[in-house]
């Protein structure tokens, strides 16, 4: 059975999707993890960042995106039928080409997200009975349709919007773990404690309504973390020890600092793990040290 973790912060920038494709990336090829990672975000920037950007937009067309699970909700109610996830996505540029990643699959986004994230507020679907049963139905449309795959995967991974509007709160609810990525600035920062408190009072919510649902902080995670010298950065440091006098042991000891190439790679659809010799190996160790601290910490 998938455990499923959200990769979620307010502000756009800070790493959601670095650290969604690589932690499945290396869960898949470093640690024989099946994987399935799932953009919500309308941005599309997980999509394009593991298939080509060609295939992306003539496949969701032609074959099913998340929009399709959305639009499910509105018709006999949440699914997520097989065909509309891309089997070992990375890298591939048509159906029939083998990806450079095994076991690391991908629900692609769609444009038209924001439609739904409104729809959802008033658009009440016509099996659905009354309003109120609506208000609570529209929040577990993600979970009720990764029920038919979770037993398929190991880990499920939702790269999140910028937000906590329906479609990020359907992947919370629908969650077993979250984790808030930042680059340790002040304004990266400063909406953690918000993004937590909101995200609490959701499922605070939930249970009141007798939903059982027990999505868990797994932590935070540093990105884009400057060096100078042997030392990170003043700024970097002293939010880092603010975090850590925060949050205590939330805050993830591994980081991912900020190298050249971090960017470019998402851009090239690379394998850091297994395309040794054209990948940073500094670049290769921290994200393989991020996801063994992962896994030991929900072994614990």
């Amino acid at each position: 059975m998938a455990r499923v973790i959200s990769v979620i912060n307010y502000k756009g920038g800070v790493g959601k999707t670095t650290l969604t494709l690589e932690l499945g990336v290396c869960l898949a090829s470093e640690f024989a993890k099946k994987v399935l990672i799932v953009d919500l975000d309308p941005q599309c920037s997980l999509s394009l960042s593991t298939i080509d950007e060609h295939y992306w937009a003539e496949r969701v067309e032609r074959a099913g995106s998340i929009k399709n699970v959305l639009e499910s909700f509105y018709h006999e109610g949440p699914e997520l039928d097989p065909a509309w996830i891309i089997p070992n996505a990375l890298n591939r540029a048509w159906d029939s080409m083998e990806g450079t990643s095994p076991g690391l699959d991908l629900l692609p986004s769609h444009l038209e997200l924001p439609e739904y994230d409104m729809r959802l507020v008033s658009r009440k679907p016509r099996y659905i009975d009354s309003m109120e049963e609506f208000y609570l139905q529209r929040y577990l449309i993600l979970r009720e349709a990764i029920s038919a795959v979770r037993r398929s995967y190991d880990f499920i991974l939702f790269d999140c919007p910028p937000n906590i509007y329906m479609i990020a709160r359907n992947a919370i609810i629908a969650s077993d773990y979250y984790l808030v990525p930042t680059i340790p600035d002040f304004i990266s920062c400063y909406g953690i404690p918000f993004i937590l408190q909101h995200i609490q009072n959701m499922l605070t919510e939930m249970h009141e309504k007798n939903v059982r649902t027990g999505a868990r902080f797994l932590g935070i995670v540093r990105n884009r973390v400057r060096r100078g010298g042997a030392h990170l950065v003043r700024e970097h440091e002293e939010q880092s020890k603010k975090l850590r006098d925060t949050y205590g042991d939330k805050l993830l000891e591994s980081m991912v600092m900020d190298r050249i190439g971090v960017a470019e790679l998402l851009g090239t659809r690379k394998n850091i793990i297994t395309e040794k010799k054209e990948v940073n190996p500094d670049m290769r160790g921290d994200f393989l040290e991020l996801t063994r601290e992962v896994l030991g910490r929900l072994e614990e």
